[in-house]
């Protein structure tokens, strides 16, 4: 209990030094992606700037400024946030709308929801696909996407910039370069993609100048894997997107990769992912050459996870064209970055929108320190709404956060391992000091809220408070690694989670896994962890799970109420033993845990479960 206190006081009192300070020595900055303009000073709603992108380059943002946009807006892009000071945090907020406050209770606990009485400024990270010219007829029932058009506008130029191979994790492999060859021998592989590493660097790019790199290329052994273009050291920012690399073969073939920088920089990183090849695999690369162009295209790189339909309903990911046998399947193919559809008709024909979510965090909190962001819709994006790592003192606060994630994780297509992901906010690996709280999560293919990592890390006083979530496959989940990591103080207090497992991706996952609390395998040193005082209503496999023993200290459970109208779905699964309705009281005296825990029925249709309507819990697919 004292846990909870400090670490409720310690937010409160930050979040309110956060925004008087913000106050007291901020310059206003305005956004509106309709009447803005990039050119324009961006300091009063008439000269407001207009994109995502100005926002994230503006160096003039320092620490107590105050970044709004406009209520009822769209942006298709994505948000790399400014930076703040300590007690001088950069707040990213609204302009132009209302907002009600509802009071009500969870256990007898006051908490406040915010209501927006009307639309939020909406960041979209996905691609329309909504008009009959963007799809053409490919076969019986089957569509695609209309093809990349390119063309060449400046002289190929050969990469003066330097060669070199990284392993980690006991991985083995050589690299040597003789006149235009590359061979690259892979002796053993390691565990992840990223413990052999073949980096080119440094070069320039530009922004809005696409880059063809071209090369023939041989494997011994059929393989795939996936190049990322990123800066040089950490938090290792994307500096674009990657397209085109297909299956190696045994035979020296034509390759081209379709590099698309989304900045200026003259220290890009171009790194091949190699830990995952096969062993004793040989790669043999020659004639590669850079050549500026020009493309036409719609622009879904580095991979589409969902795509909404109107609003509402999601198509089925499938992982090869073979697979597209009914109504509303999909698959994307990362060679030509074309996304194929089976459809009766023209799909743009039978939906009202077809939204393409695309593999990008829709706000990067990568390095991002000392930031409020309030009132915002994230949509429609396939990794994380919020995401990023090496973070602190940020505070996200009123956001709405839906239909997030489903993109391939490893992007190695249906020729590697088929893994999908997307939270809605994810603090990744050495995160501190941040508060979520009366945030709307739902329809999010992994978790709603969670904190992990894996490598030496530190994950020390997060607060998740006041939220509400529903059809997510997690509320919440938790874990991280290895032994040498840190969790400490992280407080998890009067949430609502209903409908773990029923959102969009359930049906889609190879682990169909609802659960509202998802412990996952945890190493790492972890004290003051805290669970109190949440709703925990109908999960499709248990509402809690805790897979292991923790160390020194396993998390603390107290006063949550459980429900699930179900009763032959458990309850609880706690090191692997089920524990149903009627056997909840074994699970307390087992456990420790849960000494002020309750059963208690849940009226989804209360005001007290956020103002939102029992029709909205259950998705078509």
């Amino acid at each position: 209990m004292t846990n909870i206190i400090r670490n409720a006081a310690t937010a409160i009192l930050f979040a309110a030094l956060s925004l008087s300070a913000a106050c007291a020595f901020a310059t206003d900055y305005y956004v509106d992606s309709q009447d803005g303009s990039d050119a324009a000073a961006g300091t009063s709603p008439t000269t407001a700037w207009k994109t995502l992108k100005r926002v994230s380059r503006a160096e003039e943002i320092k620490g107590g400024d105050v970044v709004h946009f406009r209520s009822g807006r769209v942006w298709r892009e994505s948000l790399a946030p400014r930076s703040g000071e300590e007690g001088k945090p950069v707040v990213y907020t609204s302009y132009g709308g209302k907002t009600l406050e509802g009071a009500t209770s969870v256990l007898g606990t006051p908490v406040v929801y915010m209501y927006d009485d009307g639309p939020k400024p909406s960041f979209w990270r996905s691609v329309s696909l909504s008009e009959e010219n963007d799809w053409v007829k490919e076969g019986e029932n089957l569509w695609a996407t209309r093809p990349r058009e390119v063309r060449t506008v400046g002289e190929p130029s050969k990469l003066d910039g330097s060669w070199s191979l990284h392993r980690e994790n006991g991985a083995v492999a050589s690299f040597e370069r003789r006149d235009d060859v590359m061979t690259i021998r892979c002796e053993k592989p390691g565990t992840a993609s990223n413990h052999i590493q073949w980096i080119y660097q440094p070069f320039s790019i530009r922004d809005g100048k696409p880059l063809r790199l071209s090369f023939e290329a041989r494997a011994t052994i059929p393989t795939t894997f996936f190049v990322s273009l990123m800066e040089p050291s950490s938090p290792w920012r994307s500096y674009g997107a990657v397209s085109g690399l297909g299956e190696l073969t045994t035979e020296f073939q034509p390759c081209q990769l379709y590099l698309q920088p989304n900045r200026d920089a003259d220290d890009a990183r171009l790194t091949f992912y190699l830990g995952k090849l096969p062993e004793g695999v040989t790669l043999e690369l020659k004639n590669l050459k850079f050549e500026e162009v020009q493309i036409d295209e719609l622009d879904m790189t580095p991979d589409v996870g969902n795509i909404i339909l109107d609003g509402t309903f999601a198509a089925f990911k499938r992982w090869t064209r073979d697979e597209l046998k009914a109504q509303d399947d999909f698959f994307y193919n990362r060679e030509d970055g074309r996304v194929w559809y089976y459809s009766e008709k023209n799909p743009a024909t039978t939906r009202k929108s077809l939204e393409a979510a695309i593999m990008r965090h829709v706000i990067d909190l990568s390095g991002v320190h000392d930031a409020v962001f309030d009132g915002l819709d994230l949509r429609y994006g396939a990794a994380h709404g919020f995401g990023g790592s090496g973070n602190a003192r940020c505070v996200i606060r009123r956001c709405d956060i839906s239909w997030i994630g489903g993109g391939d994780q490893y992007r190695e297509g249906g020729a590697g391992r088929r893994v999908r992901f997307g939270n809605g906010i994810e603090f990744w690996s050495s995160a501190r000091d941040h508060v979520v709280e009366q945030c709307r999560l739902w329809e999010v293919y992994d978790a709603a809220l969670t904190n992990q990592g894996s490598g030496t890390n530190e994950e020390r006083n997060i607060v998740y408070r006041g939220n509400l979530i529903w059809n997510c496959e997690y509320s919440f989940e938790y874990w991280n690694r290895d032994e040498s990591s840190v969790t400490d103080n992280i407080t998890f207090v009067h949430n609502v989670c209903l409908n773990a497992g029923y959102g969009w991706g359930h049906a889609q996952r190879p682990d169909p896994n609802g659960r509202c609390l998802m412990f996952y395998s945890n190493t790492a040193q972890t004290t003051n962890f805290v669970v109190k005082g949440n709703i925990f209503a109908n999960a499709t496999e248990s509402l809690v799970r805790s897979d292991v023993e923790w160390k020194p200290e396993g998390p603390t459970l107290d006063g949550n109420v459980y429900w699930q109208e179900d009763e032959s779905v458990p309850y609880v699964l706690w090191l692997k033993q089920k524990y149903g309705r009627d056997e909840f009281d074994e699970f307390q005296k087992a456990s420790g845990q849960e000494t002020h825990g309750k059963i208690k029925r849940v009226d989804f249709s209360t005001a007290a479960l956020g103002a939102i309507s029992s029709g909205m819990f259950k998705s078509e697919r």
